[in-house]
C-alpha cells in the first residue's frame, strides 16, 4: 500500500539525497565550529557543570 503511494509521487527519489546532504552539511559545520573553538573557552565550558556559581550559566561573558 505505502510502496505504491510513494512510487506515484514524482521526484520522490530526490528527498533522501536532499536529507543526506542537509545532514552532512550541518554535521560538517558543527564539527568545524567545534574544532576552531578557543581552548580557553572549551576549558571554561567543560568546568561549568562543576561550578556551583549560578551566574556561570546566565552571564559567561563576565567571568573572563
Amino acid at each position: 500500500m505505502y510502496k505504491e503511494t510513494l512510487r506515484a509521487i514524482d521526484g520522490i527519489g530526490l528527498f533522501p539525497v536532499v536529507s543526506l546532504l542537509l545532514f552532512v552539511t550541518v554535521f560538517t559545520v558543527a564539527l568545524v565550529r567545534v574544532l576552531r573553538m578557543d581552548r580557553g573557552h572549551v576549558a571554561r565550558l567543560a568546568s561549568l557543570p562543576l561550578d556551583g556559581d549560578a551566574t556561570a550559566c546566565t552571564a559567561p561573558e563576565v567571568r573572563r
